[in-house]
């Protein structure tokens, strides 16, 4: 049965994670009507793959919903999401609201695709589907799913209301980068179909809902006035993470962040789509290593949209421990002293999935996301904890850029390792004008500054950057081969202090002493702040 809340009523921004939505007739007022949802989460597939992190983001996605004072909540989780309920809840949720009222329909679970039911309808020939808990190939189960043009319309029946559609699923895509078969990932929100021999929706009369609702050509995101946000760019398969210590989809936790007010980015008390594309682009980026890219497509009569934040911490759960393991017990003491040397911010994980995977016998360091972020130069104990210190500092950077202006960061190439020898471009560009300095952590943990020039600007004089017009670095991949990650810091001042520091530590590897004077500095000059993340290889 689905469990409904009543609570009062006022706006928020609510999180999503693999794609978000909002049709609505006309710019959404902060003041708008009463807002009001059908939440709907599935781990628990009886006949596909689990999951182990939709049902999470359901919740969160409610838990947003409920500290706005959403007075109008219906949950589906898990057995109890079913096509009828879903779409009997639908038709009911509808019925009940009023003209003016922001209507949410939130899905995470698998996704899928299947042949086109109308030739020439889609230009891959393939209809996007949400799979519900008791989907199955074969009559009935293959009727428990929601295609594409049931959830048109679903919007289309919603009238001339606003409506919200989260959806965490994705359809079709490949990865990235190659994941690192150390490395025990979570699973990917994608299930593969073959074609229906007998197909329960073809055949069984349409659900009212579905049936009253005019048919029309529009895809779902196409629908007029529509805010249509994806996880990635087409072609990507999105695994799920561990994020904060819970299985998670990437984009439901950077929208938790921007709903805690950090997308809010002139602090203005609302969150424009142009603040909300800007913050999601780059958190979700940064926090996935590059792996994940979303796409944000915003409809004329949207464009100007503001959706008011949420000014409490709804989701006050970020773990700034980093988890350490390691492919021998006799690692172990080592892995240990380090704890007792860091006990806030470092656990050791004999088993799970750990941020950070010592191959002692290759002398690798691997990521949870199946990257390898040092090749062969972690042979011994110091080596290990060179690393791990820069990825301590670059925690910590992380979280201080969440709560500046971002700056956007592209790789070209921007898939894949990049080979020993290749040339490659990152470029970096502010929002606004200002000054910059910006420094590489290579994958050692070496410091490297890389602007000013202090050959070419020894006394660090060219440090402004333009407003829109890229910062590029042209770089060639060379040892140590991993991760190195490059990062701007945007002032609206010259940064002497700041520059004449990094300028001392150029070449040297971080060390876990300096490293909080060095943030505290950044945090203190930091107007906006930039990380770019490059994947190295050995050729061959």
């Amino acid at each position: 049965m689905p469990e409904t809340f009543s609570l009062r009523a006022r706006g928020v921004l609510v999180r999503a994670a693999c794609v978000l939505a909002l049709s609505s007739a006309a710019v959404l007022p902060a003041a708008a009507g009463e807002w009001r949802a059908l939440v709907i989460g599935i781990d628990a597939y009886s006949n596909v793959s689990p999951l182990k992190g939709a049902v999470n983001d359901a919740r969160d996605i409610a838990d947003t919903l409920e500290a706005a004072g959403v007075r109008d909540l219906t949950t589906l989780y898990d057995e109890s999401a079913t096509r009828d309920a879903v779409l009997g809840s639908w038709q009911d949720l509808v019925e009940r609201s009023a003209p003016d009222d922001i209507l949410v329909l939130s899905y995470a679970g698998h996704g899928a695709q299947e042949k086109e039911w109308i030739a020439g309808s889609e230009e891959d020939g393939m209809d996007e589907v949400f799979l519900l808990a008791g989907f199955d190939v074969s009559a009935p189960g293959n009727g428990e799913r929601l295609r594409d043009d049931d959830v048109a319309a679903m919007l289309r029946a919603a009238g001339e209301r606003s409506v919200l559609v989260l959806a965490d699923s994705c359809h079709s895509g490949t990865m990235t980068r190659s994941i690192d078969p150390r490395i025990t990932r979570l699973g990917t929100r994608l299930v593969g179909l073959p074609p229906f021999e007998d197909d329960v929706l073809r055949s069984k009369p349409p659900h009212p809902v579905i049936a009253k609702a005019a048919q029309g050509a529009e895809d779902m995101e196409a629908l007029p006035n529509v805010i249509y946000v994806g996880a990635t760019v087409d072609g990507q398969v999105i695994p799920e993470l561990m994020i904060a210590g819970e299985p998670r989809g990437a984009l439901s936790w950077a929208f938790a962040r921007g709903v805690e007010g950090r997308a809010d980015l002139d602090k203005d008390g609302g969150i424009s789509m142009q603040e909300l594309s800007r913050f999601l682009q780059e958190t979700v980026r940064v926090a996935t290593e590059g792996r994940q890219s979303p796409s944000l497509n915003i409809g004329g009569g949207t464009r100007a949209a503001v959706l008011p934040r949420v000014d409490d911490d709804i989701l006050t759960r970020e773990d700034n421990t980093l988890t350490l393991a390691a492919s021998t017990a006799n690692a172990l003491p080592v892995l240990n002293l380090m704890t007792e040397d860091h006990r806030e911010r470092l656990k050791v994980l004999e088993d799970g999935q750990a941020d950070l995977f010592w191959d002692v016998e290759e002398g690798d360091v691997l990521t949870k996301f199946g990257d390898v972020v040092l090749r062969g130069q972690a042979r011994n104990a110091d080596g290990f904890k060179a690393v791990v210190a820069k990825w301590m500092f670059l925690s910590d950077l992380y979280a201080l850029s969440r709560e500046r202006q971002p700056i956007e960061g592209k790789l070209n190439p921007s898939v894949g390792h990049i080979p020993e020898g290749t040339a490659f471009k990152v470029g970096l560009t502010s929002d606004e004008d200002g000054f910059m300095a910006v420094f590489a952590l290579e994958a050692d943990g070496t410091l490297r500054l890389l602007a000013p020039d202090k050959v070419a600007d020894p006394k660090g004089r060219d440090t402004s950057i333009a407003a829109k017009s890229p910062y590029v670095l042209n770089l060639r991949a060379a040892l140590p081969f991993g991760a190195d990650h490059i990062v701007m810091v945007r002032s609206a001042q010259q940064m002497p202090q700041l520059v004449g520091v990094l300028a001392a530590l150029d070449g040297r590897k971080l060390d876990t002493g300096i490293m909080p004077g060095l943030l505290k500095l950044i945090g203190q000059s930091a107007v906006a702040i930039g990380i770019a993340g490059v994947y190295t290889q050995p050729a061959g």
